[in-house]
């Protein structure tokens, strides 16, 4: 469901457009078969806009459900673009948003496409600006397999499996996914696990 331009409901949670710019050639969006989603967002909000958003979303009654059945989902990053490559904009958001909706954790949805160089230091300003949860698309069990799904243009996945272990050292949650139809989600969990992250998702 499209709540505005800004914002829409996936995976039972508010989740937030955050900009155009992209480490592959797809977004995961399209992946997931949801380019009718995406052509209605807007390519380039301001954190202004995403606040309105947000509102708008808890006064047409997201806080009542988020105080129920979706209380640990809360809000979620990602949209067109990839939010680890928007971090001027989530600098601006999120400070105003804890400031608003205290308690209401916030997931980055994310290829995990982060030079190996910059990823601690990504990661602490992650938990400054109060990010709790990284969800990050694991699609594949090995770098031929990884560049065939994902087509990245930046990084691969040398530089992903990295990442989920820098950022799960960092203290953040991690978890990692793959959509549906998904054959090797055994090795994927296995692998999933043991660069860190908490868990493995197959997502419909």
């Amino acid at each position: 469901m499209l709540v505005n331009p800004y914002s829409y409901m996936a995976q039972h949670r508010l989740t937030l457009q955050c900009g155009p710019a992209l480490p592959a050639a797809q977004s995961l969006l399209q992946l997931a078969g949801q380019p009718d989603l995406q052509a209605q967002l807007a390519p380039a909000p301001t954190a202004q806009q995403l606040l309105a958003a947000i509102e708008q979303a808890y006064q047409a009654g997201y806080e009542q459900q988020a105080s129920t059945e979706f209380e640990l989902q809360g809000l979620a990053i990602a949209g067109v673009g990839d939010p680890l490559l928007h971090t001027a904009l989530l600098a601006q958001l999120l400070p105003a948003f804890k400031a608003q909706r205290h308690g209401v954790p916030v997931t980055l949805v994310s290829y995990g496409l982060v030079a190996p160089a910059g990823a601690p230091a990504l990661c602490q300003q992650l938990t400054e600006l109060g990010v709790e949860k990284l969800e990050l698309y694991l699609p594949a069990t090995n770098p031929p397999a990884y560049q065939q799904a994902v087509h990245p243009t930046q990084h691969g996945f040398s530089e992903l499996c990295q990442f989920i272990h820098t950022a799960s050292d960092a203290g953040l949650h991690v978890s990692c996914f793959a959509f549906a139809p998904c054959r090797q989600a055994a090795e994927l969990r296995a692998l999933a696990r043991e660069l860190g992250a908490r868990a493995f998702m197959v997502i419909e």
